[in-house]
């Protein structure tokens, strides 16, 4: 009953944001590129926040205050499920691009959405798409609009953290921007381990300190990954500990 009622209540929601839609478009025809990401910005943000409370679930967000407030930056996260990014969009202020599958761009009128609020999309086993891809989330960061990437590369659809791809972290090394990690526990519960429910769950996400990238030597570089991993399998473990 729950999972018929989030659909048709967040279907409902995207069909009556389609007059806002429609203003999106008019200003992106228009050249009002500020206004047209502004209006995609706060209309996923309310959509997020509806479709978290659609699933029953509780979210408590903590290190909201280590968000460097001047500078774009880059948001590495581990990736637990679908519901990360809604959690970001709902509970994060910071205007924000996120680097998500190519599997979202096929979403009826959620991709235009995406599109205004400048996502970009990687492609398994596609060396070309990614590369394009990833340029153009530097180019978002070098306009001073912020990143959110999951350097794992797909979903874990469970309370493990995969191995973290080097290459997300470049992004941070060639603009110069900090890298703020993100920790998120719960989310898969949501849609459960085969992504085929909605079920309430208690999602915790912590943002750390924000690990400034400007100036870093090549060995530097290379090791940050490997640490900042361990820094989110480290306070994963705790706060699945401490809820447990």
């Amino acid at each position: 009953m729950r999972k018929r009622l989030f659909y048709f209540v967040s279907w409902a929601l995207v069909v009556l944001g389609l007059p806002l839609l429609g203003v999106a478009a008019i200003c992106h025809k228009l050249g009002f590129l500020k206004l047209r990401t502004s209006i995609a910005d706060l209309y996923l943000a309310y959509l997020a926040r509806c479709m978290i409370w659609l699933s029953g679930s509780k979210v408590k967000v903590e290190g909201l205050e280590n968000i460097p407030k001047e500078e774009p930056v880059l948001f590495v996260s581990n990736h637990q499920g679908h519901f990360d990014s809604a959690v970001f969009l709902a509970y994060v202020r910071k205007p924000k691009s996120f680097v998500a599958s190519s599997a979202a761009s096929k979403f009826p009128i959620f991709s235009i959405w995406f599109k205004y609020a400048y996502t970009v999309y990687l492609e398994i086993g596609n060396v070309r798409q990614n590369y394009t891809a990833l340029e153009g989330a530097k180019e978002i960061l070098g306009q001073g609009r912020s990143v959110v990437i999951y350097p794992e590369g797909v979903i874990s659809s469970g309370p493990e953290t995969g191995e973290f791809k080097r290459g997300a972290f470049r992004l941070a090394f060639t603009e110069g921007v900090p890298i703020v990690p993100v920790i998120i526990d719960g989310t898969w519960r949501v849609m459960g381990e085969k992504n085929d429910q909605i079920q309430p769950a208690t999602i915790m996400a912590k943002i750390l300190p924000a690990i400034p990238t400007h100036g870093l030597s090549r060995q530097d570089q290379q090791e940050l990954p490997g640490q900042v991993l361990a820094m989110i399998q480290e306070e994963l473990e705790y706060l699945q500990g401490k809820h447990r």
